[in-house]
């Protein structure tokens, strides 16, 4: 199950308690909610970039109130209306804090003894669905690429390694049109090697003009080519500076790990497909391949085992 799926579903029963709270325990979960939006690296790591982008100082909140017209603004986007509501808690919570934050004030619409209704429809929801929106597109590059894990580990190894095994250089190359072509054929129109940005050229970048753009670095584990941990961290770094360049939110790491070895990223306290990481309000997603196919499964024993952290990840060379 997709991380970003469960995200999705953890809020919907978030806004089920709210509905469900009782009249005087509604601040208390309202709190809760926030709390824990708030504990979720990626969940607020996209609340924050909202709320940098588009700031509601504390005057403007007072003349809105004076004129009993919270809901009569304007927004540009779903991200905009996001930080206007958690902003707007904010206030709110500052005059007459969590625990009678449904009863203590009036939004200016609705009942005065029903203000918890107003809360979930007016400012709860909104951001739950710039939630479901930037989750939906992001999960659906993730699809995407653990449907291609799974058809190179079920499928299409055997015939991949043959190619791999045959060249004598530029391995990734043919690791990268296997992968492009599989994301050709699953509707990205153009999944090609980039123009050189400010930090060099992405393996893949498609779709970068859209807003859920493919921005993709394979990298290889193969100990008889000496290539090991150093890559994955060249090419998480490598990722980093290309969602910048380019000022996107996602980047993809793709590993082709062709070592007896299963290697576990422990990032972000999650366990999840795909170990993701959370960083300056960007978010970096890791899909290893297993390549190793020398021995079957009855007879591949002990698997050495290797962690990989965020602390590896970001520690310079």
């Amino acid at each position: 199950m997709y991380y970003n799926h469960n995200l999705r579903t953890e809020l919907q029963e978030w806004k089920s308690r709210l509905v469900r709270a009782d009249f005087n325990l509604f601040g208390n979960q309202l709190k809760f909610f926030f709390d824990f939006i708030e504990n979720n690296k990626l969940l607020y790591g996209l609340l924050k970039e909202a709320n940098h982008k588009y700031k509601f100082e504390k005057t403007f909140f007072d003349n809105l109130d004076k004129s009993e017209g919270y809901f009569d603004v304007e927004f540009k986007s779903p991200a905009e209306q996001a930080a206007y509501s958690y902003q707007l808690i904010q206030h709110c919570v500052s005059i007459v804090g969590f625990s009678k934050i449904n009863q203590n004030y009036y939004y200016g619409i609705g009942e005065y003894n029903a203000q918890e209704i107003v809360i979930i429809e007016n400012i709860i929801t909104p951001i739950i669905y710039f939630f479901h929106d930037v989750l939906n597109k992001s999960n659906s590059t993730t699809y995407l690429l653990e449907k291609y894990k799974r058809r190179v580990e079920w499928f299409t190894k055997s015939s991949l390694i043959d190619k791999y095994k045959c060249a004598t250089k530029n391995y990734e190359d043919i690791l990268e049109e296997d992968l492009k072509l599989f994301l050709f054929d699953q509707g990205i129109d153009y999944p090609f090697s980039t123009p050189k940005s400010a930090s060099g050229r992405a393996d893949i970048i498609g779709a970068i003009d859209t807003e859920n753009p493919l921005i993709i670095e394979i990298k290889i584990l193969d100990k008889e080519k000496n290539y090991g941990l150093e890559r994955v961290k060249s090419g998480f770094h490598q990722i980093v500076n290309y969602t910048n360049d380019y000022n996107k939110d996602d980047g993809y790491l793709v590993i082709f790990n062709f070592d007896k070895v299963k290697y576990d990223f422990k990032l972000d306290n999650i366990n999840s497909f795909p170990p993701m990481l959370t960083l300056n309000n960007k978010t970096y997603y890791f899909i290893i391949i297993n390549m190793y196919d020398k021995e079957t499964a009855s007879k591949l024993g002990r698997i050495e085992k290797i962690e990989i952290s965020e602390g590896q990840l970001l520690k310079s060379n």
